[in-house]
Parts: C-alpha cells; structure tokens; sequence
C-alpha cells in the first residue's frame, strides 16, 4: 500500500515572505519612532541649554573666547566647538595694540593735514561687516568734542545711547546708535571713544541692523578690551 502526501508549497512560500515582511515593517517603525521620539540635550554651562532629535547631527558650535573654557555636554559625540580666533595687531608708530578676528582683513589708511594720526581699517569676508581704530591729535577734552561732533552731525539716528566706559583704566566715552543711510538702510554702530593726554583713540564697528546679534556685540567688546596704550 502507499500513502502520498501533497504538501501546498505555493501556500508556504505566501506564508513565509507574509512574515518577512512584517518583521521588515516592524524594524522599520521601531526605527522610525525612535528616530522621532529621542531625543538629546546640549548644555554649554549656564549660557545655552536645548534638546533636539537623536537623528540630527550638530556641528558647527560657535563658543567666543572668553568662555572656550566652557564645558559642552551631550548624549551623543560631535565635533568640538570653534572658538572665534583673535589675531593681534601692533602699531609702533602708533603706540597701540589690540585683538581682531583672525578671519577679518585689515588696512592702514593715512590721512594727511587732519586731526586723525593713525587709522586701521578692518573687515570680515564678505564685506558686511567693518570697523576702524583711529588715533587722533585732541588738545581738547573729549565730552566737548564729541557733543560737538553729534551735533554737527548729519546722521539720521534710529536709536542711540550713550554712557560711560573705563578701559584698561582709560576713561572714555560708548556709544551705541542704529542710523538710517540715505539709501534708506539700517545700521548698527558701536564706539568707543578713549582719552589719554593730547590724544584720542576711537574703536568702531558697524553692521547692518538685521545682521546685529550678541555675537557681534561680544566681538566688539573683545576687540575694545583688547585695546592698549603703550606708555
């Protein structure tokens, strides 16, 4: 006598990729809502504390010199913060120093039969962003120059403000305005106005207003307290 078995090997194979499937869908879901739902969280000390997905990259950090030493801490590794780099320029002539991003370019300008000594220009890469360090012959006191100047001024002024500041022990003068340009733009100019004996030493930089930012703000104030007379 013989028995044949007929097995349904079309159902099975159905069966099988069924199943293959679904653990594909599976896997991919997992893995789509861990994706979603994760998270890590960045700390810089106590100046910045933010979460965002486990499945995004974080690079380019920006932390300012003064506070590189700041301790970043994450769940995952990423490439290590870039503090701004200062480069340093020195006038013999001028009998001055001070710090300016490295990636900025400078210029010396002259400026014959005026007040103005000494002036060196400076300015980022794409142009936007500029400033200048100026040494001035000022037989007079500074407060008198500067009211005269503002009010001999034809600048359009949006905001300003001005207060005292002392610098590496040198009093003088900030100012902190928004002016509009006669092609009808804003910008934003801080300055520095410092006196010493005859002279006067002005450290400006000015940025388009919707450029402004803390950041700018910290480098001005890098490169203002970088600022030193050589006696």
């Amino acid at each position: 006598m013989y028995i044949i078995f007929i097995s349904n090997y079309k159902r099975k194979l159905v069966y099988l990729f069924a199943i293959i499937g679904l653990w594909i869908l599976l896997f991919f879901l997992t893995g789509l809502f861990l994706n979603n739902s994760l998270t890590m969280k960045v700390t810089i000390e106590n100046y910045l504390s933010f979460s965002c997905p486990v499945k995004y990259d974080i690079d380019s950090v920006y932390v300012n010199e003064k506070i590189k030493e700041s301790s970043i801490e994450t769940a995952n590794n990423f490439k290590k913060p870039r503090a701004e780099k200062f480069s340093t320029y020195e006038s013999i002539e001028g009998g001055f120093s001070f710090k300016y991003p490295s990636a900025f370019s400078l210029n010396e300008e002259e400026f014959e039969g005026s007040e103005i000594l000494y002036h060196v220009g400076f300015k980022n890469k794409t142009n936007t962003c500029h400033g200048f360090v100026q040494v001035w012959n000022l037989p007079y006191t500074l407060k008198e120059f500067l009211a005269k100047s503002k009010s001999a001024s034809e600048q359009k002024y949006k905001q300003f403000e001005e207060k005292e500041v002392l610098v590496n022990s040198i009093p003088g003068i900030f100012w902190d305005y928004t002016v509009i340009t006669q092609d009808n733009k804003s910008f934003k100019g801080n300055e520095v106005f410092l006196k010493k004996d005859d002279k006067m030493y002005r450290i400006s930089y000015f940025v388009p207003e919707n450029l402004w930012n803390k950041k700018e703000s910290k480098l001005f104030e890098s490169i203002v307290f970088s600022f030193k007379i050589k006696t």
